[in-house]
């Protein structure tokens, strides 16, 4: 059976990264049926924040492959790629065949717009930043007839957009945290200095507070990186619901774009 065309297309780099940085954007287009495809770069088998009790080393791609199989289910994606480059060295891959798995998915699918990773890599994790700079050069290359001949006549998406986390939300959640007596020295470090975008970087917000409960079970799929014990484990549901409300994309393509919906990837 032919995949549906025309929707949206995620390449991100982790399981989990498609419920922490996009669950929403997900869930307000597959609800409204609109085709949504997921690739991830690795199995994330590098660490877990929760282990799951008798869990070996050994056991992780394979366990948070089911983790991200559940939160597909739970965001109706219409399709998952789960490739195997190694978590922690998707910079140090083969970079033109990153590059040409991506677009060869551009061509079938043919999706009205992406969504990666930015320049930023959301916090400057390597492989974040590695799928920022394959995405931007798969949309880049798109267009040409040469570059995936075998997927059929080119398909070139309207745009481009990259995920952006706003300082001013760090500064919200660290203030929360707080509220919460949760110890928030981490922001101190320098590196989280300079996460995020300032606000008027932003040239989408989506309000996806219609789409919280449903955001949450995409998070909780992903046990293995949430410890028992952790900071969000301090907050109650409703404090939640409220911190995760909105997502923020920065059009990076077309360049000249002009005016650009404020609420809307296809506006």
């Amino acid at each position: 059976m032919e995949e549906p065309k025309g929707g949206l297309l995620l390449v991100l780099a982790h399981p989990d990264d498609e419920s922490m940085g996009a669950a929403g954007l997900i869930l307000r287009h597959t609800r409204n049926a609109i085709p949504t495809y997921l690739i991830c770069a690795t199995y994330g088998e590098a660490g877990w924040q929760g282990k799951p009790r008798g869990a070996k080393k050994e056991d992780l791609p394979e366990i948070r492959a089911k983790e991200l199989e559940e939160a597909a289910a739970a965001l109706a994606l219409s399709g998952v790629e789960l490739w195997d480059y190694p978590d922690g060295g998707v910079a140090s891959a083969d970079h033109p065949e990153i590059t040409h798995r991506i677009g060869e998915h551009i061509a079938r699918l043919q999706p009205r717009a992406v969504v990666g990773w930015g320049p930023d890599g959301g916090y400057g994790h390597p492989d974040h930043l590695a799928a920022y700079r394959h995405v931007t050069a798969a949309f880049d290359a798109a267009s040409d007839p040469l570059q995936f001949p075998d997927e059929g006549p080119p398909w070139q998406p309207s745009r481009l957009f990259y995920t952006a986390m706003l300082r001013s939300f760090f500064r919200k959640m660290r203030e929360t945290l707080q509220a919460a007596g949760v110890d928030t020295s981490d922001f101190d470090r320098p590196e989280m200095q300079r996460l995020g975008y300032e606000d008027a970087d932003v040239t989408t917000t989506i309000d996806v507070s219609d789409y919280t409960d449903a955001k949450q079970a995409g998070f909780s799929a992903h046990r293995t990186q949430f410890a028992a014990d952790g900071p969000f484990s301090r907050l109650d549901a409703e404090t939640q619901r409220t911190m995760f409300a909105y997502e923020h994309y920065i059009l990076a393509r077309p360049v000249d774009a002009g005016p650009v919906a404020a609420d809307d990837l296809f506006g």
